[in-house]
């Protein structure tokens, strides 16, 4: 929809597979005679089509809160764990040879939306994954996947570890403004690998949205979409283990980080973490710890210690 590509992974692969976009805001609906949706559809927060303008065909795994109306091929599937999945199925169960430029896409999306299959837990994404990087080639994709990364990128990382608290079982962090939206969930991804979290929630600026990514273990009764949501005032959503929200921030001067403390309290609030059990994930550069004292007692004591030797032997 901006136009802007934002993770170095996917930049790299529009450089190396040749691949040209066009924002969709400089598209002229009107010229053609087919308009495709992949990976949204008509009603979510990140479907920006214009007024008026109803896609011919929707391809997408994320849950589906109202009916769609005039789509006329609608293949919407939350058993599928990526759209890439989606469409290389199709294509093997037509007989459709893929590419190896195809193939290496189709790949790459899998990868990165099952996190390397990890997310998976059908037979499609193993099988398809499978079927397409026989034909896809691997040396471009290690360079996608090696990509150079920017200075803001650690930027990015540092402010969101330093920023970053755990509160009873969840870990979140608020990243401020960002370049690209993409670092938000790439973060999220990070946190959550924090050993005896439940949860994950991290959020971004950019522009006049806050970006929103949630994460989530899988166990009877969670939703992560369900509470991206209820969070979001019905923004955002996604699946049980992960999700997501684009919230306008407020037109009343409610400043970014004011925005997203109430976000974090109604975050916490919905998934019943006690706000009592937070702490920082890291500790300030100027605090000191516990082992930063005892040295600092240790030295003064040695110190003291040389002194007395020195004034006896006086």
């Amino acid at each position: 929809d901006t136009g802007q590509v934002g993770r170095s992974e996917n930049r790299s692969m529009l450089r190396w597979l040749g691949i040209r976009i066009i924002p969709s805001y400089k598209v002229e609906y009107a010229d053609y005679d087919l308009v495709a949706v992949v990976d949204t559809h008509p009603g979510s927060g990140t479907c920006r089509l214009p007024g008026g303008v109803v896609p011919d065909i929707v391809v997408d795994h994320h849950p589906m809160d109202e009916a769609m109306e005039g789509v006329a091929v609608p293949f919407l599937d939350t058993r599928f764990g990526s759209t890439s999945t989606m469409v290389g199925w199709l294509m093997t169960e037509n007989h459709i040879p893929a590419s190896t430029r195809v193939a290496t896409a189709l790949v790459y999306g899998i990868k990165t939306d099952t996190l390397d299959l990890s997310r998976s837990e059908n037979p499609y994404d193993e099988r398809v994954y499978h079927e397409m990087y026989d034909r896809s080639d691997r040396q471009i994709l290690r360079r996608i996947q090696r990509a150079r990364l920017p200075q803001d990128y650690f930027q990015v990382l540092e402010r969101g570890l330093r920023r970053a608290r755990v509160t009873d079982f969840a870990v979140t962090t608020y990243l401020g403004k960002v370049e690209h939206s993409d670092a938000v969930a790439e973060m999220a991804d990070l946190l959550f690998r924090l050993e005896g979290m439940r949860w994950a929630m991290v959020a971004g600026v950019k522009g006049p949205m806050l970006y929103v990514s949630i994460r989530a273990v899988r166990a009877e009764g969670v939703d992560a979409g369900r509470v991206a949501s209820v969070i979001s005032d019905g923004s955002g959503g996604g699946h049980e283990t992960f999700a997501a929200a684009q919230i306008h921030r407020p037109a009343d001067g409610t400043g970014p980080e004011a925005f997203f403390d109430a976000l974090w309290r109604r975050f916490l609030k919905e998934i019943r973490a006690k706000r009592s059990l937070t702490r920082p994930l890291t500790v300030p550069v100027d605090a000191k710890t516990a082992e930063d004292e005892a040295h600092a007692r240790e030295q003064e004591r040695r110190r003291s210690g040389r002194s007395a030797d020195g004034a006896n032997g006086a």
